[in-house]
């Protein structure tokens, strides 16, 4: 299953479980360069990005930076080396 259709099925179908889910993308800014982002804030994404809220501004973060996402037991729902676990 592409992201797109991860992040858009977390989104639509676990809304009411939004903050059980993380997006993990690379952050060159951050000393470990990865960012754990809360799916609450994810607003929407497309082809190219995901869509963030941040500050009452949308942010959009490229779509290749998106590593992975976890549930909050640290465990990986989708990642770009494994793809996507069928049963979340």
């Amino acid at each position: 299953m592409r992201i797109r259709n991860v992040i858009n099925k977390i989104l639509w179908k676990y809304r009411e479980k939004l903050d059980s889910y993380y997006l993990v993308v690379i952050d060159r800014l951050n000393k470990s360069g990865l960012k754990r982002i809360p799916f609450r804030y994810v607003h929407s994404v497309d082809n190219y990005y995901v869509y963030i809220i941040s500050n009452s501004d949308l942010m959009a973060i490229p779509i290749h930076r998106v590593l992975m996402i976890e549930n909050v037991n640290g465990e990986t729902i989708w990642s770009r080396e494994k793809g996507c676990k069928e049963d979340f």
